[in-house]
């Protein structure tokens, strides 16, 4: 298992910037079906930022940004974000320098900004970012926070796994993870 970026030309410079409940209520969320090599996946953001990235059946993942942000209104659009994560989703080996706009706990917030620094290839374990976080005994509470990001691929849940090196869970399946890790691992 690789340990969190220490490449000095990696540094990531996304940032996440919280969405607050009233900032929620009547924001514009655009968003915009792709498809890759992975399947269909949807693209949101907001004027500030990416706050939904889903990979599947359209349906499911619009149905997901609605119970997400449901005070929100979701809007068809392509917009500049969409093009500034497409070209991150398709090249991770660039530096990241993408804004997030998600609303979540102070807690997965925390670890969605822990996250951003695992470089592309790399992975760590949950009990690392536990342990990264200060709250090495919150193993799985960090588990949890890591399934609930909302942001496919590029705050990347996909880089975390077992400390037994088996892959463990994710919300877009096993077989995206592992392609994905494979993907990486040629960068």
């Amino acid at each position: 298992m690789s340990a969190i970026n220490n490449n000095q030309n990696m540094i990531n410079s996304s940032k996440i910037i919280p969405m607050s409940p009233l900032e929620e209520n009547n924001l514009i969320i655009n968003y915009y079906i792709y498809n890759y090599i992975y399947g269909q996946f949807v693209i949101c953001a907001t004027d500030k930022g990416i706050c939904y990235i889903g990979i599947g059946d359209v349906k499911e993942m619009l149905e997901e940004l609605k119970k997400r942000y449901k005070y929100s209104i979701p809007v068809k659009k392509a917009i500049k974000h969409h093009e500034t994560a497409l070209f991150q989703i398709n090249d991770p080996s660039i530096v990241n320098n993408i804004t997030f706009h998600i609303k979540g706990t102070e807690f997965q917030l925390k670890v969605w900004n822990e996250l951003l620094n695992i470089s592309p290839g790399q992975t760590c374990s949950y009990k690392h970012i536990a342990e990264k976080i200060g709250k090495p005994k919150a193993v799985r509470a960090v588990a949890n926070a890591i399934g609930q990001n909302p942001v496919a691929f590029l705050i990347p849940c996909h880089r975390v796994i077992r400390s037994d090196g088996t892959l463990g869970g994710y919300n877009w399946g096993l077989d995206v993870k592992k392609q994905r890790l494979e993907h990486e691992s040629l960068i």
